[in-house]
């Protein structure tokens, strides 16, 4: 059961070149995903010479190999965060994700993208008589905020979730991703604003201010950003901040819709979508990885595999044929938030916690901003 390439990247790309040499830059930025992109565009729309290095192709780290979610927040649900952080830094933080949202789907549809970013709504599905409890703490906190949330009934599901599922949480302004295609159209804004992209250029650690050291040559710039957030533990030492491995998969086309968006399942320990090509795309099962999940290492586990595609039979009675299985490799925080900032002359953006289409976005424009003045 090994793994194969992501879904999301399979399908033909001419790589850009690598960095050509020793290069001085305003701004270099390390990593092509959604973070350091939405940083290099927001940069170079503000006149700062800025130039992008990517270990492997753009979108092929976490930004290519997640579950495809575009959802307002953060990694913890509403009424958690309200709990963990505060109800004013929760809510500020949902009205944030929920502007920046609204920009993604405006942006991509500006960009030609419009069918890699949808807004289809999600639902976050209860598993038990607990989790239907807390489903509805959720739709009430936000509710109570002024956010949109509405609770849906057992009845009220889609018929193939009725068996397994007893409530859901749906939030209508969240949205589906194919993330490769949305992140490479980001990439091309980026260069059209003036930004310059260099795949193949792996960065060696640790990064410190002034000076990027990789094979192809030193690139010295004024200000240094670390969006790759997968790597970001291994790049900056220090951070709070933990690697860690997310496994997917994806299966031939149904010959049925069983969910037209996004679903959160087992308080987000599962969560599949069906694109428009009628595949079955899953992940999940951290918990069950364990400690093992905690791993810069792009191996996944069979286990965690067979356990999804179990869940896939058991729970959704889905018997296609699985086609691809992969990882992605995230950055973890301690307390669940972003680490989004100046460290050590350094400015780093990632630990998102497996939450981060619409939170990178917002971290790379707030990087550039600050360095932008």
């Amino acid at each position: 059961m090994s793994a194969t390439a992501p879904f999301w990247l399979d399908e033909p790309y001419e790589p850009r070149p690598p960095l050509p040499g020793d290069v001085e830059v305003e701004a270099c930025v390390i990593g092509a995903g959604v973070g350091g992109l939405s940083c290099a565009r927001r940069l170079a729309q503000r006149g700062v010479e800025t130039i992008v290095l990517e270990r492997a192709t753009v979108a092929g780290g976490a930004s290519g190999r997640n579950g495809g979610f575009l959802l307002a927040g953060m990694a913890a649900f509403y009424h958690d965060a309200r709990e963990r952080y505060g109800p004013e830094r929760a809510r500020d933080t949902y009205a944030r994700t929920l502007a920046a949202q609204q920009e993604i789907y405006a942006l991509a549809a500006e960009l030609g993208a419009g069918d890699a970013v949808r807004r289809t709504g999600l639902l976050r599905v209860s598993a038990s008589d607990e989790e239907a409890d807390d489903v509805r703490r959720q739709v009430a906190a936000l509710r109570a905020d002024g956010f949109p949330g509405e609770l849906v009934e057992r009845d009220g599901l889609p018929a193939a979730l009725r068996r397994s599922f007893h409530n859901a949480c749906l939030t209508e302004h969240d949205g589906a991703l194919q993330p490769a295609r949305w992140i490479r159209a980001l990439a091309q804004a980026a260069e059209r604003a003036g930004a310059r992209i260099h795949e193949r250029t792996e960065v060696e650690g640790p990064v410190g201010p002034g000076a990027v050291v990789t094979a192809e040559g030193t690139v010295r710039a004024r200000h240094v950003v670390v969006a790759a957030d997968g790597a970001l533990a291994a790049l900056v030492p220090g951070l709070p901040v933990r690697a860690r491995r997310l496994h997917m998969v994806a299966t031939e086309p149904l010959p049925e819709r069983l969910v037209d968006c996004p679903v959160y399942a087992r308080f987000g320990y599962e969560y599949f979508q069906q694109p428009p090509d009628g595949r079955l795309l899953a992940g999940g099962f951290s918990d069950l990885d364990g400690e093992g999940s905690y791993t810069e290492r792009d191996e996944g586990s069979a286990g965690v595999w067979e356990r999804i595609g179990r869940y896939l039979a058991d729970d959704l009675g889905v018997d296609a044929p699985i086609t691809h299985r992969w990882v992605g490799t995230v950055g973890y925080s301690e307390d669940g938030l972003p680490v989004v900032g100046e460290r050590d002359g350094v400015y780093v953006a990632g630990g998102y916690s497996g939450h981060g289409n619409v939170v990178g976005y917002l971290a790379g424009r707030q990087l550039a901003d600050l360095i932008a003045g």
